[in-house]
């Protein structure tokens, strides 16, 4: 037997999972449905369900005030808060967007809202990023969008992939009707231009001429309605878009053809009108498609996660729970199939993981106890107890997914300035029009209205809001399937222009895996052993490369007031003071040397090498055939950088650099030419905000993550060579759409002005300039990292 699911409406299994709740078992279709259920109720939100419970269509105003509700509870909207240094950033789902002049229009409006320092809207997912100083207000934002005609809800809302499925629909069944009018009125038309229909058969015109009205009519009402409804709002909100001049395009043939009808004028325009329309939705149509493709790529990263997980009490029984209930220190139960939901270290069994969902790699990694593994891999192979590392929300997928919204968001100069000028744009198009039709006037009414037809349909500006947008969505899409995750797009498109890289040492150029490859103890009372165990306690936590080889040891018990700065790690031992620290000048070849201190003495030297990357020499060497100077820069010890800096070719190095003096020699080289910064660690995150271009590589801490532009999932370096390439095709794609679509203005609407352009073939030089920029964005998507 198989009834709905309580919280999602998919079918599910009569008691296969039930969700527990004060009124009795609920069905769930999966354990997340039934985690959810369970953690609704348990918050005290069943009115939630309340307000869902009745599947049937409800009306807009309905539909609107359970939107509202929902913004009114807080424990709904907390998972799509964050906060920020200012206040709190919320992001909210959106329906009904068609173009570029929506997202302006929500944006200028939602950031008009008292307490709100910016808003912006990404088109390619249809979602809204708010900004607030102090604590947001969803409701009010909620509403303000709402007032536009649009809809607003929360991410993740069931009913929001149903309305873009249903959107998707309806824009093909517009489509369709407007294919099938324009090609039966081009029929009807034909036959009246070629003048097949002498004096004898006026009557039988006159049928033509009302069987392309009656074919035309539903097309442009139909059809077209959606420029209707974005002028008209555009309109109510004193704005002018750009579905104003194709609205009054419209409005203007249909009505002028029919009065050309009434008054036994020479030519109608249904033809156009219908084909106009046909050729916009088609535009419209694949830059939905576009859209889609792009949001889909992005929401891979979003569903990877589970909803729900096995959490083991203190008497090692496994529970469901949600996902999102997970914590640090919890300790997970994970079968083969699962997929990892938070960060965390192995602790029981061994398995091989499928990773490919972080880094793109095909094959399975093997882990064992004490290997960190990463939320989103999927456990191909064995049984494994995990213990969290943080919750979901601090997890590598969680943070791959908030960079990529950063860059969604992010706008370059060239959208901004589209942004501000299109509503000159439009207006400029309008007076343009006005002058047509006075400059035509004297040649009698319907030659001036033909000409000013023609002007409408052709100066249409989908093509230059088109051009930008696209290519970046696609360009960052496409650098995404290749392992680069670009948060940045202005610094993705400086990339082009850099002189010089400046790389880290460790971690970076080398493979960050130290190994102990001499020790030296000068303390004869105690071991080695009893000393590392020391270390080991001192750096347990420590995520610096240097300090994993010593995690591995057992830690000595008591040690408190762990301390750790840019030099070392300090710690306190039956009220003696401990320190571990670097060790420079004891540093033999290749190596680095660290020293353990007891009040200032010390008593053990160890020291360690970290093998150069495989693909580092390559690295540098395309570096330096594409004109690129390769710089190093490192907190290490100067053998120990010249080592590496010898083995790799680089000239310019530097050893022993503290945070800050990274980020002064950056800027002293950015004041001769722009530079990119590349790092892994905390130490580099002041010189990486100070950078033209910084780049985190794949096993790079949070810090350094959150402060680079660029971040390379596969742990190689060789995206880098790649970055100039792909930044040169994306500038040279968006300079030749802008190129086209102005181009294409400048030399038709002279035409279209004095009278030497018909409005049918306005209307197929505007779609063919839309449709030219759309494909022409989707070529950068057959970029490949491999071929650099």
């Amino acid at each position: 037997m198989t009834s709905a699911c309580w919280h999602c409406g998919n079918p599910a299994p009569a008691g296969a999972f039930p969700a527990r709740t004060p009124d009795g078992d609920r069905d769930a279709c999966c354990p997340g449905c039934a985690a959810a259920i369970e953690t609704i109720y348990g918050l005290g939100l069943d009115d939630y369900y309340q307000m869902r419970q009745d599947a049937a269509p409800q009306p807009d105003d309905q539909r609107q005030a359970l939107d509202e509700a929902l913004f009114d509870v807080p424990e709904l909207v907390a998972p799509h808060l964050t906060n920020t240094a200012e206040g709190q950033r919320l992001k909210l789902q959106l329906g009904g967007l068609t173009c570029a002049a929506c997202s302006w229009l929500i944006e200028k409006t939602v950031s008009q809202q008292p307490g709100v320092l910016g808003a912006s809207v990404n088109l390619a997912n249809m979602t809204l990023s708010v900004d607030y100083q102090g604590e947001a207000d969803p409701s009010q934002t909620a509403r303000r969008v709402q007032a536009l005609g649009y809809r607003v809800t929360l991410p993740g809302d069931p009913r929001t992939k149903a309305d873009e499925q249903r959107a998707h629909k309806q824009l093909l069944g517009r489509l369709a009707l407007a294919g099938l009018g324009a090609m039966q009125a081009m029929m009807y038309s034909t036959a009246l231009y070629i003048g097949v229909f002498d004096g004898k058969d006026a009557l039988y015109e006159w049928v033509f001429r009302l069987a392309s009205l009656v074919v035309a009519t539903p097309v442009v009402f139909y059809s077209g309605w959606p420029f209707f409804q974005g002028a008209l709002r555009g309109i109510r909100q004193a704005r002018l878009t750009m579905d104003a001049p194709i609205a009054l395009a419209l409005l203007l043939a249909w009505t002028g053809s029919l009065v050309m009808m009434a008054t036994g004028g020479e030519h109608v325009y249904f033809d156009s009108a219908a084909m106009f329309v046909f050729f916009l939705l088609s535009s419209r149509w694949l830059e939905q498609r576009q859209r889609m493709t792009i949001q889909q790529a992005y929401q891979r990263l979003s569903d990877t996660l589970p909803q729900a997980v096995r959490r083991l009490d203190e008497y090692h029984n496994p529970h469901w729970v949600s996902a999102r209930q997970v914590v640090q220190g919890d300790r997970l139960q994970l079968i083969q199939g699962d997929i990892i939901p938070v960060d965390g270290t192995l602790i029981d069994g061994h398995g091989a993981f499928d990773e490919s969902a972080l880094n793109g790699e095909p094959l399975p990694v093997n882990h064992s106890i004490n290997d960190s593994v990463h939320a989103g891999s999927r456990l191909v192979e064995g049984n494994i107890v995990l213990e969290a590392s943080g919750n979901v929300a601090e997890s590598l997928v969680a943070k791959i997914t908030e960079q990529v919204e950063h860059a969604q968001h992010e706008r370059v100069e060239v959208v901004r300035d589209w942004q501000r000028i299109a509503p000159l744009f439009t207006g400029g198009i309008l007076l343009l029009a006005a002058s047509t039709l006075l400059w035509h006037w004297s040649s009698g009414v319907a030659q001036a209205f033909e000409h000013t037809l023609a002007v409408l349909v052709v100066t249409c500006p989908c093509a230059l809001a088109l051009a930008v947008p696209l290519t970046l969505s696609s360009t960052l899409a496409t650098a995404l399937r290749e392992g680069i995750l670009v948060a940045s797009p202005r610094q993705l498109l400086k990339v082009a222009s850099i002189k010089g890289v400046l790389f880290d040492k460790t971690g970076t150029l080398t493979a960050g895996q130290f190994r102990i490859v001499d020790s030296q103890v000068l303390d004869k009372s105690r071991g080695l052993d009893d000393l590392l165990s020391i270390v080991a306690a001192l750096e347990w936590n420590n995520p610096h490369p240097l300090a994993k080889p010593f995690q591995q040891y057992a830690r000595i018990a008591g040690m408190t007031d762990i301390h750790a700065d840019h030099t070392g790690v300090t710690g306190m031992l039956n009220q003696q003071q401990w320190r571990f620290t670097g060790a420079p000048d004891m540093a033999k070849q290749g190596t680095t040397c660290l020293q353990l201190l007891c009040d200032n003495e010390v008593q053990l030297y160890v020291w360690m090498q970290d093998p150069v990357r495989q693909e580092a020499p390559m690295v540098i060497k395309a570096l330096a055939d594409a004109g690129i100077t390769a710089r190093l820069a490192s907190g290490d010890n100067n053998k120990a950088v010249t080592s590496v800096a010898d083995q790799l070719g680089i000239k310019e190095r530097r050893g022993q650099q503290r945070p800050e003096e990274k980020a002064e020699w950056l800027e002293s080289l950015q004041s001769i030419s722009p530079q990119m910064m590349v790092g892994d660690g905390i130490n580099d995150a002041q010189a990486m905000m100070v950078a033209s271009v910084s780049v985190a590589t794949g096993n790079a801490t949070s810090l350094a993550q959150r402060a680079a532009g660029m971040f390379l999932l596969h742990d190689s370096l060789k995206g880098i060579p790649a970055l100039p390439h792909l930044s040169r095709l994306c500038q040279r794609t968006i300079r030749q759409n802008l190129a086209w679509a102005l181009l294409y203005n400048i030399l038709a609407i002279p035409f279209a002005v004095s009278g030497l352009l018909p409005p049918w073939m306005a209307a197929l030089g505007m779609s063919a300039s839309s449709l030219l920029v759309t494909f022409n964005a989707t070529r950068v998507s057959r970029w490949k990292l491999s071929s650099y």
